[in-house]
């Protein structure tokens, strides 16, 4: 992937703007703002799930070809997203403390 960064034009020729990219501090805020977006976001899919779980504890085992008109499409797919933005939340922490 490399030899593709090394093709493209860069922000600079493209644009005009000179350092435009060197701002390390605008970059830190945007990432900032980024990283709280999706803590936002995956509070609110574990909120969704947490919902799910706790509509599901009503269930019996006699019942549980009605466990999915339970959930519904929304929520089992707010339950995936979640995830993944949890699990990626985590590797970016690992990464970072593994570069510290």
């Amino acid at each position: 992937m490399e030899w593709i960064r090394g093709l493209a034009p860069s922000f600079e020729a493209s644009f005009g703007l000179p350092g435009f990219g060197a701002h390390h501090a605008v970059r830190e805020v945007v990432r900032g703002v980024a990283v709280l977006a999706f803590l936002a976001l995956l509070a609110y899919c574990v909120h969704a799930g947490w919902t799910v779980l706790r509509q599901l504890e009503l269930v019996t085992l006699a019942d549980i070809k009605h466990a999915l008109d339970l959930v519904s499409v929304r929520d089992a797919i707010l339950c995936v997203i979640g995830y993944r933005i949890g699990t990626e939340l985590l590797r970016a922490v690992v990464r970072m403390r593994r570069g510290a």
